[in-house]
């Protein structure tokens, strides 16, 4: 699963913003943001945004927090059910 979300995010820069990942994802800014402040997604503020080291962020994509989030939006439906097709 992380060779997936790598080659997934290889256009992006090593480091991202939250609003990067708003607007990859789908999920709400303040979602995001949470993640970072409750330490489920590893990140450094610089001022008032929230950077995410691209490692940190496909990490996260495979972690089973991130897996087991109940509401999942379209995008991260998509993403688990190409997973699963790749692996097939």
């Amino acid at each position: 699963m992380h060779d997936y979300y790598a080659k997934l995010l290889a256009k992006y820069k090593d480091v991202v913003t939250a609003q990067k990942i708003v607007a990859l994802t789908g999920y709400a800014k303040t979602t995001i943001n949470n993640c970072c402040n409750q330490g489920e997604l590893k990140a450094f503020r610089k001022e008032q945004l929230f950077y995410i080291p691209k490692i940190f962020l496909i990490d996260f994509f495979c972690s089973l927090t991130f897996r087991s989030i109940t509401r999942k939006n379209l995008w991260h439906i998509q993403t688990l059910n190409d997973f699963q097709r790749k692996m097939k």
